[in-house]
């Protein structure tokens, strides 16, 4: 094989230009820290790294998430700590309306006292976020759940919970229906249905009642009077009156009527009025609480019975149903306050999860593509050797030329 000069001086031209090549590719490796500094480096390594750090980046997003989800939660917290302040401290006022020394004129004071709480409670159940999104209207955030009066508060939102994904199969809820909240409080039954008897009575009748089935919750909420009459001449007759917190003077729903379970007596009341025992006697008088499962109903109630006492008086009639209804209240509001408080706890786990996961997703990336800097140094050390050798081997090599001898 005949080789020329020209083919040395390429040969030897490209020998050091590779070596060149290797040295400022291993000296961009210890700038940069990265052992694969373009996919074609390490294909595996670069396709592995990709991969993990898409993982690490949804990782990251979750992370964010839960951290949402917590401030979220903990807003919510922050406005049932208040819903519950305010219970308590109606149940207290509720406790001492029942003292036998109270007058009307006392009574009338803590009913306006609980006028206050009433929109206090209002305003906290059309709480907003930061966003200006209301926290207990279900999915829709931007109408006002709740809108009405002492005569009654009605739900505008709807059955729906907000969610926000913190994990690969979890979804947190963070927002609650107000309906869970404030228009839940009491299950349906017979139970909601009070009927105590006048304190001045004379006979020893006593009422029962029973819930229509389905239950009409409009007609709930609600407080009435029924007086018995009996001449000893015509047959006996029932009085039914109604109390609301809006009109002044009692409503007629039925007078005159001949038995109380009459259908259109029922259907006016939303339940059955029946008399369970005894014999009243002419002029005995009976009040009928029927609780709503809504806790502004019931308050609603309450005030206007401690404004207008009815034949029952306060200790057996307005702050035993008032009681029962603040106490189903609170419950209600506690049982959410727990379950909030778990995916408090649930959503700070994750992240500190996510922490620990992402701590672990950026050592993997690191073992795929970080330069070792031992061995690039090492490497950078021997390849200026090589360079070298090249570059005194080629200047030999080159001096053999035949002109040398001409």
């Amino acid at each position: 094989m005949r080789i020329s000069s020209n083919m040395i001086y390429q040969k030897g031209v490209g020998s050091m230009q590779q070596q060149w090549s290797d040295i400022l590719r291993t000296q961009q490796q210890l700038s940069s820290g990265k052992r694969v500094l373009t996919p074609a480096d390490d294909p595996i390594a670069a396709a592995r790294a990709l991969e993990i750090g898409q993982s690490k980046g949804v990782n990251a997003q979750f992370m964010v998430n839960a951290g949402y989800a917590e401030d979220r939660m903990g807003l919510l917290e922050s406005k049932l700590t208040g819903v519950t302040d305010i219970l308590q401290y109606v149940r207290t006022k509720t406790v001492e309306a029942g003292n036998g020394v109270y007058d009307e004129t006392d009574l009338s004071y803590v009913a306006t006292d609980l006028r206050a709480q009433f929109e206090a409670l209002l305003a906290l159940a059309n709480s907003k976020d930061g966003m200006g999104d209301y926290l207990f209207s279900g999915y829709k955030a931007n109408e006002q759940p709740f809108t009405g009066n002492l005569a009654g508060v009605s739900y505008n939102g709807d059955q729906g919970t907000q969610t926000i994904q913190v994990s690969a199969s979890r979804y947190m809820p963070v927002s609650l229906p107000g309906s869970d909240v404030f228009g839940s409080t009491r299950a349906f039954g017979d139970e909601l249905i009070s009927t105590p008897a006048g304190l001045a009575n004379q006979g020893d009748g006593a009422l029962g009642a029973t819930l229509t089935d389905p239950a009409d919750v409009s007609l709930l909420g609600r407080r009435y009077e029924v007086t018995y009459h009996d001449d000893g001449v015509n047959p006996p007759t029932w009085d039914i009156y109604e109390y609301r917190p809006d009109v002044a003077d009692r409503i007629p729903v039925a007078t005159g009527v001949t038995a109380l379970d009459d259908p259109a007596v029922t259907a006016a009341l939303g339940f059955e009025l029946n008399l369970a025992s005894g014999t009243p006697e002419d002029g005995d008088a009976f009040e009928v609480f029927a609780s709503s499962p809504n806790v502004f109903d019931n308050l609603g109630m309450l005030i206007d019975a401690l404004e207008r006492p009815g034949p029952s008086g306060m200790a057996g009639g307005a702050v035993a149903v008032g009681l029962q209804n603040i106490d189903a209240a609170l419950e209600n509001v506690l049982k959410t306050r727990a379950r909030i408080g778990s995916q408090l706890v649930e959503a700070q786990s994750i992240q500190t999860l996510g922490d620990d996961l992402n701590l672990q997703y950026s050592e993997s990336i690191s073992d795929l593509v970080d330069v070792d800097f031992v061995e690039a140094l090492s490497r950078l050390a021997q390849q200026q050797t090589y360079l070298q050798a090249a570059q005194q081997s080629f200047l030999k090599v080159s001096g053999l030329s035949l002109f040398n001898y001409l």
